[in-house]
């Protein structure tokens, strides 16, 4: 018998009504309904009527019913274990990361990831990371890029992206306009362009525009205290991504650590950000 036929039999009588059982399983109404009729024909057997309580199993349905909970009930167990195996299998797992990810959504995945894989041992190293996947030192890479491009060696995932915005001291005039643009830029000095200001730490850069030397063009992934962020005009995009070697094997880590990655980047969003820093190079 189709296991989906089996499942979805279990789900409309534990609840009761083909539109109950539509939302546990993510389907429609009619897609239960289809699934009932055909397990019907399969079994040659009518399982359920319906009547002003609801749905009703026949004396075929009841027996059917309950051996069908048992074989649900036995592939659930099997994934969970199956899992639970894979993850155990998972000894050690390398992360490459830029500046920006490892202020911004890098320590949540890694919570997420101590909680999936339990028994692994997490590596980070900020670096450039399409050199650290291309040369085989990491197994995932995070980073935030200002480019659209793809790079073919890498099997890429953008999990955010967004405009960068204006990052200026909390006391500066500017930060009254609703929206900036260069003209009310200009007598401004921004940091990336004075060559007495090469820092890499999102925490140290936007310590300098709290500390009034300049503005930053910064993602809104992160705040810092005294930094008050502002629209830009036609300000150009970044993005967040994941990447794994394009010709490597996908693996259990692999999918884990990128889906924590989607997970961390998505709570960030709802969340009120810490830091910023400008777009760093892979």
């Amino acid at each position: 018998m189709n296991l989906t036929r089996l499942q979805t039999f279990v789900e409309v009588v534990r609840r009761g009504t083909f539109a109950g059982a539509a939302d546990a399983l993510s389907f429609t109404p009619s897609a239960v309904s289809q699934q009932m009729a055909k397990l019907e024909a399969e079994t040659g057997a009518s399982l359920i009527f319906r009547d002003g309580a609801g749905v009703q199993l026949t004396e075929a349905g009841r027996l059917l019913h309950e051996h069908a909970v048992e074989i649900v009930s036995a592939v659930h167990r099997a994934r969970i274990g199956l899992i639970a195996l894979e993850a155990q299998q998972v000894k050690r797992l390398r992360i490459a990361a830029c500046p920006v990810a490892t202020a911004a959504v890098v320590p949540r995945a890694l919570r997420v990831l101590r909680r999936r894989l339990p028994g692994a041992e997490l590596l980070l190293e900020e670096t450039d990371v399409a050199a650290a996947l291309r040369d085989s030192r990491a197994d995932v890479g995070v980073w935030l890029s200002s480019s659209g491009a793809a790079d073919p060696a890498l099997a890429e995932t953008v999990l955010r992206a967004g405009p960068l915005m204006v990052a200026l001291p909390a006391d500066h005039s500017l930060t009254r306009m609703a929206e900036l643009d260069a003209e009310a830029l200009a007598a401004t000095p921004r940091l990336s362009d004075d060559l007495h200001w090469q820092v890499q730490s999102p925490a140290s850069l936007l310590a300098l525009v709290a500390a009034g030397e300049g503005y930053a063009l910064v993602p809104d992934l992160v705040q810092a205290p005294g930094v008050v962020l502002r629209p830009l005009a036609d300000a150009p995009t970044w993005e967040l991504r994941a990447a794994r070697p394009a010709s490597a094997v996908p693996s259990v880590g692999t999918g884990a650590a990128i889906e924590a990655l989607r997970t961390a980047a998505a709570r960030e969003l709802r969340s009120t950000p810490a830091t910023a820093t400008l777009v760093a190079h892979r």
